[in-house]
């Protein structure tokens, strides 16, 4: 069985379908943040309901759906207020539905999928996060946590289970502008990045009155201020 890990797509669209075509696989599983930050957010929420097998909600997800604060960082918080006005018009009512139904964390073969931490869309459980920072998940019966949030990529052994951060597949925080993913296949873990079309969202974005920033954060896979 191979099932693709994506998570924080963050509506960038281009990176979504050349994933989804490049990559061969048995089931799909999305760690939230469909939306936000890109410029085709209802494109992405229609393929991820179509492709994807589970799927949990993300903070920006959550944000969207019920209109409240999505929790980012002082160094986001405009841009993530300014970009959201965008992707509530861009998006139905239908798919803000969509996203306010999405559970928080869902449990399947063995596997505990959640965005940020247990029943919690904002925690950032990071590659150097202190060990004491995951005791939340110590007492669980899954010896398997797959997450996202941070956009890093990262596999984590921590109280003999195994942390799983595919990074993110539309918006990069690592200083590497390709699409992060991750794929899992007989227990044994791929991490993958792959190039895609990043001009083509740029001009998308420039069509849409996208803020100059946002754009440069896309090209540069990491936050600029």
């Amino acid at each position: 069985m191979k099932t693709l890990l994506i998570s924080d797509i963050h509506g960038n669209h281009e990176a979504l379908k050349t994933i989804l075509k490049k990559e061969n696989y048995d089931q799909l599983y999305c760690l939230g943040d469909i939306v936000d930050y890109g410029p085709s957010n209802q494109k992405c929420i229609e393929l991820i309901r179509k492709e994807a097998d589970l799927v949990v909600k993300g903070n920006h997800d959550n944000a969207v759906a019920h209109g409240v604060d999505c929790g980012c960082g002082y160094e986001l918080k405009d841009l993530s207020q300014e970009v959201r006005k965008k992707t509530v018009k861009d998006i139905g009512e239908k798919s803000k539905r969509y996203l306010a139904e999405l559970p928080v964390t869902k449990k399947e073969n063995g596997c505990l999928l959640t965005h940020a931490s247990i029943d919690d869309l904002f925690k950032y459980l990071k590659p150097d996060t202190p060990e004491k920072q995951f005791t939340e998940f110590k007492e669980i019966d899954e010896d398997l946590i797959i997450l996202g949030h941070t956009h890093i990529q990262m596999d984590r052994t921590i109280f003999g289970k195994r942390f799983i951060n595919p990074g993110s597949l539309g918006q990069p925080r690592d200083e590497d502008p390709r699409a992060a993913y991750a794929v899992l296949e007989n227990g044994e873990i791929e991490f993958k990045k792959q190039e895609y079309d990043i001009e083509k969202v740029i001009e998308n974005m420039k069509e849409k009155d996208y803020p100059e920033r946002a754009m440069k954060i896309l090209q540069k896979g990491k936050v600029v201020l």
